[in-house]
């Protein structure tokens, strides 16, 4: 502690532990990870990295008794220093909160720590919208073989995980429907090619969803999943993100000096953006929100009300002409 944190702050957290202390904070999760139950193993590898890798360096070795609010604040601060978005940073102290209030229950600290920590505002990264004729030059940087994924991303507004995990089984071609019950999950600890099928993100993730029957006629229903690498497996994110996406869109973005009126795609949208395209296309057309927010599979309404709810501006065109009749 003395070589961490300097002789004071060594001292003042060994006057204050209680003789007998059996655990550090970085002993009494790894313990509390190893019953954590109704979680699954993606979730708990993720865990086990915020302690080996933001936890355990800064607070690890501090005597759990004596963690204070002042270590989890300078904690934080770090998180931003090193450039940790707010997301980010809320997850792994939302973690270390359900820690430490699994602790406080077990009467091993008199009170939680982290109750009342304040969040750092960061500043997020954008979500990219393409218009239709940006998606256009995005589509035609893809081969013809990859076009029905992206379009089905776009049309369903699926999560590259559930898309991929989909089988021809999962279509129903008389109603126009695709039924989205299972995600990939990369194992904890695999490397590349290691991956097990579970459950989506969440319980509103389950769901049927209509997609239009010229994208679903579109797709090759002959094999075991209904999108597939080259060799005929299932697509991994990581690969097809490194091998597919980067390179299509790179050309897709690319200008032609022999043709400067060429155009090109500006903008530079992550995968993860078609969804969210998807979703200001169906706002756009006059789809209420709550059918979007089924669509999308979100929990609750207020999810999409939060992540898309300035892109509906029906309830404020409302406003804007109730206040113009008023005027005049």
């Amino acid at each position: 502690m003395c070589n961490r944190l300097g002789p004071a702050e060594a001292l003042r957290i060994w006057e204050a532990a209680t003789p007998g202390d059996g655990h550090t904070v970085a002993s009494f999760i790894d313990g509390h990870l190893d019953v954590l139950s109704g979680v699954e193993k993606k979730t708990i590898a993720e865990y086990r990295r915020y302690l080996s890798r933001d936890i355990e360096p800064m607070l690890g070795h501090i005597p759990l008794s004596t963690l204070s609010h002042t270590d989890i604040s300078r904690w934080v601060n770090n998180l931003r220093e090193k450039g940790s978005t707010g997301k980010t940073i809320q997850n792994k102290l939302g973690f270390l909160s359900g820690c430490l209030n699994v602790a406080t229950r077990e009467g091993l600290m008199p009170a939680n720590p982290a109750a009342g920590v304040r969040l750092p505002r960061t500043v997020a990264r954008e979500m990219t919208f393409l218009t239709q004729e940006q998606y256009a030059l995005l589509r035609a940087g893809f081969t013809e073989r990859y076009q029905p994924l992206l379009d089905f991303l776009v049309a369903s507004g699926c999560r590259f995980s559930e898309a991929t995990a989909l089988t021809p089984s999962d279509v129903d071609r008389v109603n126009n429907t695709v039924r989205i019950s299972k995600a990939w999950k990369r194992t904890p600890g695999s490397d590349e090619g290691k991956y097990e099928l579970g459950q989506p993100k969440t319980r509103g993730s389950i769901r049927t969803v209509n997609v239009p029957k010229s994208v679903l006629d579109h797709l090759d229903y002959s094999r075991e999943w209904l999108f597939t690498n080259s060799h005929g497996g299932p697509i991994r994110l990581y690969s097809w993100r490194a091998n597919v996406w980067v390179n299509s869109l790179a050309k897709a973005r690319r200008k032609d000096p022999k043709n400067p009126d060429k155009v090109v795609l500006e903008k530079c949208p992550r995968i993860h953006d078609l969804r969210h395209t998807c979703a200001s296309w169906l706002l756009s057309a006059g789809v209420p929100l709550i059918i979007v927010s089924a669509h999308l599979g979100h929990e609750d309404t207020s999810v999409t009300a939060k992540i898309y709810g300035h892109l509906d501006r029906t309830a404020g065109q409302a406003a804007a002409a109730a206040m113009a009749k008023m005027l005049d």
